[in-house]
């Protein structure tokens, strides 16, 4: 009885340490539709816990100066169930640049942005790397810094969350 109790006590001790709110969390699966603002350019995106921070396939990336500070100029673009391509063009301030390590080994260099998505019913603002996904299967990658608050992972499931936020731009 006494072993039972002391089992009961160090659990509830570790999970005071620990707390677990789903209720406040949305569920979603391992892959998902956002919207990515301003232009509402609806994409497939992967959810990935395995990533500290989130990424984006950006096309024809052009930097430039705009004050003093450093700007960019890309293309986000994705394919309609009809076959069409669909594309936006965004200029937005660079945060900072990022080395991260390649798969075959090495460093790239990446240059960070902040965009706006919607993911479930969730608008937020987050950062993004631009770099080069052409080659993966998904063109946006969605890091644990960006779902922890708000979302919690059943990789079970895919697409169970339309993107519902309400249209602040168009």
């Amino acid at each position: 009885m006494k072993k039972c109790f002391l089992i009961l006590v160090c659990f509830s001790i570790f999970l005071s340490m620990n707390p677990v709110c789903v209720e406040s969390k949305q569920i979603i699966g391992w892959l998902e539709m956002i919207l990515i603002y301003p232009g509402a350019l609806k994409i497939r995106a992967k959810m990935d816990t395995g990533a500290k921070s989130s990424s984006i396939n950006a096309f024809n990336l052009r930097k430039f100066e705009r004050g003093h500070e450093t700007w960019v100029n890309f293309e986000l673009k994705t394919n309609t169930k009809k076959g069409e391509t669909k594309k936006i063009i965004l200029e937005k301030k660079v945060l900072r640049s990022v080395k991260i390590k390649r798969r075959g080994g090495g460093l790239e260099e990446r240059l960070v942005v902040s965009i706006e998505i919607c993911l479930g019913n969730v608008h937020k603002e987050i950062e993004v790397s631009l770099n080069d996904r052409s080659n993966f299967n998904y063109q946006v990658l969605i890091g644990r810094t960006d779902l922890e608050n708000d979302f919690v992972i059943d990789p079970s499931v895919t697409f169970s969350s339309k993107p519902l936020c309400k249209n602040r731009h168009n």
